[in-house]
């Protein structure tokens, strides 16, 4: 039985990238204390790496850079449910007349629909979010630049002039990973980076949205520091997480 615990917890890992304890116990209706015992065990074997909060796959990168970071087409049906329901609570911020700037990458992809019949003004250089546009979504601004197939966005110097021109009740962005140890969150390389910085500036308020296995990856860039933002809003978190963490329950 505990040898069939261990096989579960070294997959759940692998196929997530990071699971919480709690989330590990949950599953498996066992306590955390022997979850952290296990993955104890897992690490002395060299099948985990134990992390605050939880357990990250060693097939994990250390630093994720562009070259080792998935195409967009790749991470589209990764984590749907999840970034589902980070898009729901994103949405539910927003208030008639509001002035949104929406970022690149998939864990925006479905949340137009939650806007539907608001009457607001998004900017946007993410083609995802521009594919999924609809007229019932509002008014749609998208910025220009140098379009990159990887990232499906426009980015550089004329994105970034172009986004100048804007201000925002709420900025919406993802990132590659976030650290919790040094409080930094992290692109893979310096053009979507800027775009964030930018964005942020230019918002009266900015949160952050990360699904649990980005919780401990480190990218090439980092763009903020995690007290920067109004809210990080994630699906799964461990202890001592920082004040502005909104950790979205299960619906």
């Amino acid at each position: 039985m505990a040898e069939e615990r261990l096989d579960r917890i070294e997959t759940m890992t692998n196929d997530k990238g990071y699971v919480s304890t709690k989330d590990l116990a949950a599953l498996l209706q066992v306590s955390e204390p022997t979850i952290r015992a296990d993955c104890r065990e897992l690490e002395k074997q060299g099948r985990i790496i134990r992390v605050h909060g939880g357990a990250k796959s060693r097939q994990t990168q250390g630093i994720l850079t562009r070259s080792l970071e998935k195409a967009m087409d790749d991470r589209q049906n990764v984590g749907e449910q999840e970034k589902d329901r980070l898009c729901r609570y994103a949405a539910s911020l927003v208030q008639e007349d509001d002035c949104i700037f929406i970022d690149g990458g998939t864990t925006f992809a479905t949340i137009l629909p939650y806007l539907k019949g608001k009457r607001i003004r998004i900017v946007t250089h993410s083609q995802i979010v521009v594919d999924s546009f609809r007229e019932d979504n509002g008014e749609l601004f998208v910025i220009g630049g140098s379009y990159s197939p990887q990232y499906k966005m426009n980015l550089g110097p004329i994105a970034l002039a172009q986004l100048e021109s804007f201000n925002f009740q709420y900025a919406f962005l993802s990132c590659a990973g976030i650290d919790l140890n040094r409080r930094k969150a992290y692109t893979a390389e310096l053009e979507t980076a800027e775009v964030k910085k930018k964005a942020m500036e230019l918002a009266e308020k900015s949160f952050l949205f990360i699904n649990g296995a980005k919780q401990h990856v480190k990218g090439f860039c980092s763009f903020a520091d995690l007290n920067a933002f109004d809210g990080i809003v994630t699906d799964a978190a461990g202890p001592d997480i920082p004040d502005n963490f909104i950790v979205l329950e299960e619906s």
